[in-house]
Protein backbone atom coordinates (compact mmCIF):
# COMPACT_ATOMS: atom_id res chain seq x y z
CA UNK A 1 0.00 0.00 0.00
CA UNK A 2 2.87 2.36 0.80
CA UNK A 3 4.39 1.43 -2.56
CA UNK A 4 1.14 2.27 -4.35
CA UNK A 5 0.89 5.61 -2.54
CA UNK A 6 4.37 6.48 -3.75
CA UNK A 7 3.46 5.48 -7.30
CA UNK A 8 0.39 7.75 -7.19
CA UNK A 9 1.19 10.69 -4.87
CA UNK A 10 -1.73 12.79 -6.11
CA UNK A 11 -4.28 10.17 -5.25
CA UNK A 12 -6.04 10.87 -1.98
CA UNK A 13 -7.00 7.85 0.08
CA UNK A 14 -4.94 5.75 -2.33
CA UNK A 15 -5.12 2.49 -0.44
CA UNK A 16 -8.91 2.41 -0.73
CA UNK A 17 -9.15 3.80 -4.25
CA UNK A 18 -6.63 1.51 -5.91
CA UNK A 19 -7.13 -1.85 -4.30
CA UNK A 20 -10.41 -1.76 -2.41
CA UNK A 21 -11.07 -5.45 -3.03
CA UNK A 22 -7.59 -6.73 -2.15
CA UNK A 23 -7.75 -9.85 0.01
CA UNK A 24 -4.58 -9.79 2.10
CA UNK A 25 -4.58 -13.50 2.94
CA UNK A 26 -5.15 -14.48 -0.68
CA UNK A 27 -2.51 -12.00 -1.86
CA UNK A 28 0.10 -13.34 0.58
CA UNK A 29 -0.63 -16.97 -0.34
CA UNK A 30 -0.53 -16.21 -4.06
CA UNK A 31 2.66 -14.20 -3.59
CA UNK A 32 4.40 -17.09 -1.82
CA UNK A 33 3.34 -19.62 -4.45
CA UNK A 34 4.32 -17.46 -7.41
CA UNK A 35 7.51 -16.36 -5.62
CA UNK A 36 8.64 -19.97 -5.20
CA UNK A 37 7.65 -20.61 -8.81
CA UNK A 38 9.79 -17.69 -10.05
CA UNK A 39 12.82 -18.44 -7.85
CA UNK A 40 12.73 -22.08 -8.95
CA UNK A 41 12.71 -21.03 -12.61
CA UNK A 42 15.61 -18.62 -12.13
CA UNK A 43 17.80 -21.00 -10.08
CA UNK A 44 17.02 -24.03 -12.24
CA UNK A 45 17.88 -22.35 -15.52
CA UNK A 46 21.06 -20.85 -14.03
CA UNK A 47 22.09 -24.39 -13.04
CA UNK A 48 21.52 -25.60 -16.61
CA UNK A 49 23.71 -22.80 -17.98
CA UNK A 50 26.47 -23.36 -15.41
CA UNK A 51 26.40 -27.12 -16.01
CA UNK A 52 27.44 -26.59 -19.62
CA UNK A 53 29.80 -23.68 -18.98
CA UNK A 54 31.66 -25.38 -16.12
CA UNK A 55 31.93 -28.90 -17.57
CA UNK A 56 34.02 -29.33 -20.69
CA UNK A 57 32.42 -32.62 -21.75
CA UNK A 58 29.00 -30.90 -21.96
CA UNK A 59 30.22 -28.22 -24.37
CA UNK A 60 28.63 -29.69 -27.48
CA UNK A 61 26.42 -28.10 -30.12
CA UNK A 62 23.32 -29.79 -28.73
CA UNK A 63 24.04 -28.51 -25.24
CA UNK A 64 24.68 -25.02 -26.62
CA UNK A 65 21.13 -25.09 -27.98
CA UNK A 66 19.95 -26.20 -24.54
CA UNK A 67 21.84 -23.27 -23.01
CA UNK A 68 20.07 -20.93 -25.42
CA UNK A 69 16.74 -22.42 -24.32
CA UNK A 70 17.74 -21.89 -20.68
CA UNK A 71 18.75 -18.28 -21.41
CA UNK A 72 15.32 -17.56 -22.92
CA UNK A 73 13.59 -19.21 -19.95
CA UNK A 74 15.85 -17.35 -17.51
CA UNK A 75 15.03 -14.00 -19.12
CA UNK A 76 11.34 -14.84 -18.91
CA UNK A 77 11.61 -15.90 -15.25
CA UNK A 78 13.63 -12.86 -14.18
CA UNK A 79 12.24 -9.99 -16.29
CA UNK A 80 8.63 -10.94 -17.04
CA UNK A 81 7.27 -13.23 -14.33
CA UNK A 82 7.88 -10.89 -11.35
CA UNK A 83 5.64 -8.24 -12.94
CA UNK A 84 3.13 -10.88 -14.02
CA UNK A 85 2.99 -12.06 -10.40
CA UNK A 86 2.39 -8.52 -9.11
CA UNK A 87 -0.38 -8.11 -11.68
CA UNK A 88 -2.01 -11.33 -10.46
CA UNK A 89 -1.67 -10.43 -6.78
CA UNK A 90 -3.02 -6.86 -7.08
CA UNK A 91 -5.36 -7.70 -9.96
CA UNK A 92 -4.33 -4.45 -11.63
CA UNK A 93 -1.29 -2.93 -13.39
CA UNK A 94 0.59 -0.29 -11.39
CA UNK A 95 3.62 0.38 -13.60
CA UNK A 96 2.17 2.67 -16.27
CA UNK A 97 1.19 2.30 -19.92
CA UNK A 98 4.68 2.53 -21.46
CA UNK A 99 6.14 -0.18 -19.26
CA UNK A 100 3.05 -2.31 -19.92
CA UNK A 101 3.82 -2.25 -23.65
CA UNK A 102 7.47 -3.13 -23.04
CA UNK A 103 6.56 -5.92 -20.61
CA UNK A 104 4.12 -7.47 -23.09
CA UNK A 105 6.69 -7.32 -25.91
CA UNK A 106 9.44 -8.92 -23.79
CA UNK A 107 6.94 -11.59 -22.73
CA UNK A 108 6.24 -12.54 -26.35
CA UNK A 109 9.96 -12.30 -27.20
CA UNK A 110 11.10 -14.71 -24.47
CA UNK A 111 8.28 -17.19 -25.01
CA UNK A 112 8.85 -17.21 -28.78
CA UNK A 113 12.62 -17.64 -28.36
CA UNK A 114 12.03 -20.54 -25.96
CA UNK A 115 9.67 -22.28 -28.38
CA UNK A 116 11.94 -21.70 -31.38
CA UNK A 117 14.90 -23.06 -29.39
CA UNK A 118 12.97 -26.32 -29.04
CA UNK A 119 12.37 -26.24 -32.79
CA UNK A 120 16.10 -25.87 -33.50
CA UNK A 121 16.87 -28.63 -31.00
CA UNK A 122 14.47 -31.00 -32.78
CA UNK A 123 16.25 -30.38 -36.11
CA UNK A 124 19.60 -30.91 -34.38
CA UNK A 125 18.41 -34.25 -32.96
CA UNK A 126 17.14 -35.39 -36.34
CA UNK A 127 20.56 -34.75 -37.87
CA UNK A 128 22.29 -36.42 -34.91
CA UNK A 129 20.21 -39.60 -35.10
CA UNK A 130 20.08 -39.80 -38.90
CA UNK A 131 23.78 -39.05 -39.52
CA UNK A 132 25.62 -39.86 -36.25
CA UNK A 133 29.09 -40.09 -37.82
CA UNK A 134 28.69 -37.06 -40.10
CA UNK A 135 26.94 -34.96 -37.45
CA UNK A 136 30.07 -33.05 -36.25
CA UNK A 137 30.80 -31.95 -39.83
CA UNK A 138 27.18 -30.98 -40.53
CA UNK A 139 26.31 -29.21 -37.28
CA UNK A 140 29.37 -27.06 -36.63
CA UNK A 141 29.58 -24.41 -33.91
CA UNK A 142 29.50 -21.71 -36.59
CA UNK A 143 26.23 -23.02 -38.01
CA UNK A 144 24.83 -23.42 -34.51
CA UNK A 145 25.62 -19.76 -33.77
CA UNK A 146 23.89 -18.69 -36.98
CA UNK A 147 20.82 -20.75 -36.04
CA UNK A 148 20.68 -19.14 -32.59
CA UNK A 149 21.03 -15.64 -34.04
CA UNK A 150 18.31 -16.36 -36.60
CA UNK A 151 15.83 -17.61 -34.01
CA UNK A 152 16.33 -14.48 -31.87
CA UNK A 153 15.87 -12.23 -34.92
CA UNK A 154 12.61 -14.03 -35.79
CA UNK A 155 11.49 -13.77 -32.16
CA UNK A 156 12.11 -10.00 -32.20
CA UNK A 157 10.16 -9.63 -35.46
CA UNK A 158 7.17 -11.48 -34.00
CA UNK A 159 7.22 -9.63 -30.67
CA UNK A 160 7.78 -6.08 -31.94
CA UNK A 161 4.41 -5.75 -33.71
CA UNK A 162 2.45 -4.18 -30.82
CA UNK A 163 5.28 -1.72 -30.14
CA UNK A 164 4.92 -0.26 -33.64
CA UNK A 165 1.13 -0.02 -33.48
CA UNK A 166 -0.19 -3.47 -34.43
CA UNK A 167 -2.55 -3.80 -31.47
CA UNK A 168 -5.94 -2.91 -30.08
CA UNK A 169 -6.56 0.69 -28.95
CA UNK A 170 -5.16 1.07 -25.45
CA UNK A 171 -7.80 1.33 -22.72
CA UNK A 172 -8.08 4.64 -20.92
CA UNK A 173 -7.62 2.89 -17.59
CA UNK A 174 -3.86 2.43 -17.16
CA UNK A 175 -4.45 -0.21 -14.50
CA UNK A 176 -5.40 -2.63 -17.29
CA UNK A 177 -2.46 -4.34 -18.99
CA UNK A 178 -2.63 -7.44 -21.13
CA UNK A 179 -1.18 -8.98 -24.26
CA UNK A 180 -3.00 -7.58 -27.28
CA UNK A 181 -5.83 -9.67 -28.67
CA UNK A 182 -6.08 -7.84 -31.99
CA UNK A 183 -7.23 -10.65 -34.34
CA UNK A 184 -4.59 -10.14 -37.03
CA UNK A 185 -1.69 -10.03 -34.60
CA UNK A 186 -3.13 -12.87 -32.50
CA UNK A 187 -3.17 -15.16 -35.55
CA UNK A 188 0.26 -13.97 -36.75
CA UNK A 189 1.89 -14.49 -33.34
CA UNK A 190 0.16 -17.82 -32.72
CA UNK A 191 1.28 -19.21 -36.08
CA UNK A 192 4.81 -17.78 -35.91
CA UNK A 193 5.44 -18.44 -32.24
CA UNK A 194 3.76 -21.80 -31.84
CA UNK A 195 2.00 -23.61 -34.67
CA UNK A 196 4.77 -23.38 -37.27
CA UNK A 197 7.53 -24.39 -34.79
CA UNK A 198 5.23 -27.13 -33.45
CA UNK A 199 4.73 -28.54 -36.96
CA UNK A 200 8.50 -28.63 -37.51
CA UNK A 201 9.06 -30.21 -34.09
CA UNK A 202 6.48 -32.95 -34.67
CA UNK A 203 7.78 -33.74 -38.17
CA UNK A 204 11.38 -33.90 -36.92
CA UNK A 205 10.58 -36.17 -34.00
CA UNK A 206 8.42 -38.45 -36.12
CA UNK A 207 11.37 -38.82 -38.49
CA UNK A 208 13.70 -39.31 -35.52
CA UNK A 209 11.48 -42.15 -34.29
CA UNK A 210 11.39 -43.82 -37.71
CA UNK A 211 15.15 -43.49 -38.22
CA UNK A 212 15.94 -44.65 -34.68
CA UNK A 213 13.67 -47.69 -35.04
CA UNK A 214 15.20 -48.63 -38.40
CA UNK A 215 18.74 -47.98 -37.18
CA UNK A 216 18.20 -50.04 -34.03
CA UNK A 217 17.06 -53.02 -36.10
CA UNK A 218 20.02 -52.61 -38.44
CA UNK A 219 22.48 -52.42 -35.55
CA UNK A 220 20.98 -55.51 -33.92
CA UNK A 221 21.42 -57.42 -37.18
CA UNK A 222 24.90 -55.95 -37.52
CA UNK A 223 25.85 -57.17 -34.05
CA UNK A 224 24.99 -60.73 -35.07
CA UNK A 225 26.96 -60.41 -38.31
CA UNK A 226 29.95 -58.82 -36.59
CA UNK A 227 29.98 -61.57 -33.97
CA UNK A 228 30.15 -64.33 -36.60
CA UNK A 229 32.78 -62.43 -38.62
CA UNK A 230 34.90 -61.91 -35.52
CA UNK A 231 34.77 -65.60 -34.63
CA UNK A 232 35.87 -66.44 -38.17
CA UNK A 233 38.78 -63.96 -38.03
CA UNK A 234 39.93 -65.32 -34.66
CA UNK A 235 39.80 -68.87 -36.03
CA UNK A 236 41.94 -67.87 -39.01
CA UNK A 237 44.47 -66.15 -36.76
CA UNK A 238 44.81 -69.27 -34.61
CA UNK A 239 45.37 -71.32 -37.76
CA UNK A 240 48.00 -68.82 -38.91
CA UNK A 241 45.98 -67.89 -41.96
CA UNK A 242 45.83 -64.08 -41.73
CA UNK A 243 45.11 -62.05 -44.84
CA UNK A 244 44.07 -58.60 -46.00
CA UNK A 245 40.44 -59.71 -45.84
CA UNK A 246 40.82 -60.34 -42.11
CA UNK A 247 42.21 -56.84 -41.59
CA UNK A 248 39.31 -55.44 -43.57
CA UNK A 249 36.86 -57.36 -41.38
CA UNK A 250 38.47 -55.95 -38.25
CA UNK A 251 38.34 -52.45 -39.72
CA UNK A 252 34.64 -52.86 -40.46
CA UNK A 253 34.08 -54.09 -36.92
CA UNK A 254 35.81 -51.00 -35.51
CA UNK A 255 33.71 -48.74 -37.72
CA UNK A 256 30.57 -50.59 -36.62
CA UNK A 257 31.47 -50.21 -32.94
CA UNK A 258 31.99 -46.46 -33.41
CA UNK A 259 28.70 -46.16 -35.25
CA UNK A 260 26.92 -48.08 -32.47
CA UNK A 261 28.41 -45.85 -29.77
CA UNK A 262 27.55 -42.63 -31.59
CA UNK A 263 24.00 -43.77 -32.33
CA UNK A 264 23.47 -44.81 -28.71
CA UNK A 265 24.48 -41.35 -27.45
CA UNK A 266 22.35 -39.55 -30.02
CA UNK A 267 19.34 -41.76 -29.22
CA UNK A 268 19.61 -40.99 -25.49
CA UNK A 269 19.80 -37.25 -26.21
CA UNK A 270 16.77 -37.51 -28.50
CA UNK A 271 14.77 -39.27 -25.76
CA UNK A 272 15.57 -36.56 -23.22
CA UNK A 273 14.65 -33.76 -25.58
CA UNK A 274 11.55 -35.67 -26.66
CA UNK A 275 10.33 -35.43 -23.06
CA UNK A 276 11.09 -31.70 -23.11
CA UNK A 277 9.04 -31.28 -26.29
CA UNK A 278 6.15 -33.32 -24.87
CA UNK A 279 5.97 -31.07 -21.81
CA UNK A 280 6.21 -28.02 -24.06
CA UNK A 281 3.14 -29.11 -26.06
CA UNK A 282 1.12 -29.85 -22.92
CA UNK A 283 2.01 -26.47 -21.40
CA UNK A 284 1.62 -24.16 -24.40
CA UNK A 285 -1.13 -25.75 -26.53
CA UNK A 286 -4.03 -24.60 -24.28
CA UNK A 287 -2.91 -20.96 -24.41
CA UNK A 288 -2.41 -20.93 -28.18
CA UNK A 289 -5.87 -22.44 -28.62
CA UNK A 290 -7.55 -19.95 -26.29
CA UNK A 291 -5.80 -16.80 -27.62
CA UNK A 292 -6.75 -16.93 -31.33
CA UNK A 293 -10.21 -18.37 -30.69
CA UNK A 294 -11.01 -15.65 -28.16
CA UNK A 295 -9.65 -12.97 -30.50
CA UNK A 296 -11.53 -14.09 -33.62
CA UNK A 297 -14.73 -15.20 -31.89
CA UNK A 298 -15.30 -12.96 -28.86
CA UNK A 299 -18.52 -14.82 -28.04
CA UNK A 300 -16.48 -17.96 -27.38
CA UNK A 301 -13.81 -16.24 -25.31
CA UNK A 302 -13.26 -18.23 -22.10
CA UNK A 303 -13.51 -16.68 -18.67
CA UNK A 304 -10.64 -14.64 -17.25
CA UNK A 305 -9.86 -17.47 -14.83
CA UNK A 306 -9.42 -20.00 -17.65
CA UNK A 307 -7.33 -17.50 -19.61
CA UNK A 308 -5.05 -16.88 -16.60
CA UNK A 309 -4.61 -20.61 -16.01
CA UNK A 310 -3.55 -21.23 -19.62
CA UNK A 311 -1.31 -18.15 -19.42
CA UNK A 312 0.56 -19.39 -16.35
CA UNK A 313 0.64 -22.95 -17.66
CA UNK A 314 2.76 -21.63 -20.52
CA UNK A 315 5.00 -19.84 -18.04
CA UNK A 316 5.31 -23.10 -16.10
CA UNK A 317 7.06 -24.67 -19.07
CA UNK A 318 10.06 -22.39 -18.49
CA UNK A 319 10.48 -23.82 -14.99
CA UNK A 320 10.15 -27.56 -15.61
CA UNK A 321 12.96 -28.01 -18.13
CA UNK A 322 15.62 -27.84 -15.36
CA UNK A 323 13.75 -30.74 -13.69
CA UNK A 324 13.62 -32.83 -16.85
CA UNK A 325 17.35 -32.67 -17.64
CA UNK A 326 18.76 -34.20 -14.41
CA UNK A 327 15.90 -36.70 -14.16
CA UNK A 328 16.37 -38.13 -17.66
CA UNK A 329 20.02 -37.36 -18.44
CA UNK A 330 22.82 -38.75 -16.27
CA UNK A 331 25.35 -36.17 -17.52
CA UNK A 332 23.18 -33.28 -16.36
CA UNK A 333 22.37 -35.10 -13.13
CA UNK A 334 26.06 -35.43 -12.27
CA UNK A 335 26.73 -31.83 -13.32
CA UNK A 336 23.92 -30.56 -11.08
CA UNK A 337 25.25 -32.64 -8.18
CA UNK A 338 28.74 -31.26 -8.66
CA UNK A 339 27.51 -27.68 -8.76
CA UNK A 340 25.43 -28.20 -5.63
CA UNK A 341 28.09 -30.28 -3.85
CA UNK A 342 25.52 -32.99 -3.09
CA UNK A 343 27.74 -36.00 -3.79
CA UNK A 344 30.60 -34.98 -1.55
CA UNK A 345 28.45 -34.24 1.44
CA UNK A 346 26.70 -37.57 1.20
CA UNK A 347 29.49 -39.92 0.32
CA UNK A 348 32.44 -39.13 2.55
CA UNK A 349 30.91 -40.66 5.72
CA UNK A 350 29.65 -43.69 3.79
CA UNK A 351 33.06 -44.24 2.24
CA UNK A 352 34.78 -44.31 5.64
CA UNK A 353 32.03 -46.50 7.05
CA UNK A 354 32.31 -49.18 4.37
CA UNK A 355 36.10 -49.07 4.37
CA UNK A 356 36.16 -49.64 8.13
CA UNK A 357 33.54 -52.37 7.84
CA UNK A 358 35.52 -54.39 5.28
CA UNK A 359 38.76 -54.12 7.26
CA UNK A 360 37.15 -55.09 10.54
CA UNK A 361 35.54 -58.12 8.90
CA UNK A 362 39.01 -59.44 8.10
CA UNK A 363 38.62 -59.17 4.35
CA UNK A 364 41.71 -58.59 2.28
CA UNK A 365 42.07 -55.61 -0.04
CA UNK A 366 41.80 -57.76 -3.13
CA UNK A 367 38.79 -59.64 -1.82
CA UNK A 368 37.03 -56.40 -1.09
CA UNK A 369 37.43 -55.38 -4.70
CA UNK A 370 36.70 -58.78 -6.20
CA UNK A 371 33.35 -59.24 -4.50
CA UNK A 372 32.01 -55.83 -3.56
CA UNK A 373 28.63 -55.54 -1.94
CA UNK A 374 26.11 -53.23 -3.59
CA UNK A 375 26.61 -50.64 -0.89
CA UNK A 376 30.39 -50.74 -1.16
CA UNK A 377 30.16 -50.49 -4.92
CA UNK A 378 27.99 -47.37 -4.59
CA UNK A 379 30.37 -45.81 -2.11
CA UNK A 380 33.31 -46.42 -4.40
CA UNK A 381 31.48 -44.72 -7.30
CA UNK A 382 30.76 -41.69 -5.17
CA UNK A 383 34.38 -41.69 -4.03
CA UNK A 384 35.60 -41.43 -7.61
CA UNK A 385 33.29 -38.50 -8.27
CA UNK A 386 34.59 -36.82 -5.14
CA UNK A 387 38.19 -37.17 -6.32
CA UNK A 388 37.42 -35.83 -9.78
CA UNK A 389 35.67 -32.67 -8.64
CA UNK A 390 37.35 -31.27 -5.54
CA UNK A 391 36.91 -27.71 -6.79
CA UNK A 392 33.15 -27.94 -6.26
CA UNK A 393 33.43 -29.37 -2.78
CA UNK A 394 36.27 -27.55 -1.07
CA UNK A 395 35.50 -24.05 0.09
Amino acid sequence: IVFLSQMFPNCSNCSQALVPELNVVKAVALGLILGVFIVFGIVGNILVILSVVCHRHLRTVTHYFIVNLAVADLLLSSTVLPFSAILEILDRWVFGRVFCNVWAAVDVLCCTASIMSLCVISVDRYIGVSYPLRYPAIMTKHRALLAVMLLWVLSIIISIGPLIGWKEPAPEDESICKITEEPGYAIFSAVGSFYLPLAIILVMYCRVYVVAHRESQGLREGQKTEKSNTEEVILRIHRGNTAASDEEALRRRTHFALRLLKFSKEKKAAKTLGIVVGCFVLCWLPFFLVLPIGSIFPAYRPSDTVFKITFWLGYFNSCINPIIYPCSNQEFKKAFQRLLGVQCLRTTPRLHHHHHHHLSAGQSHSQGHSHPTPSSRDSREYSCSFVRIPQFCVS
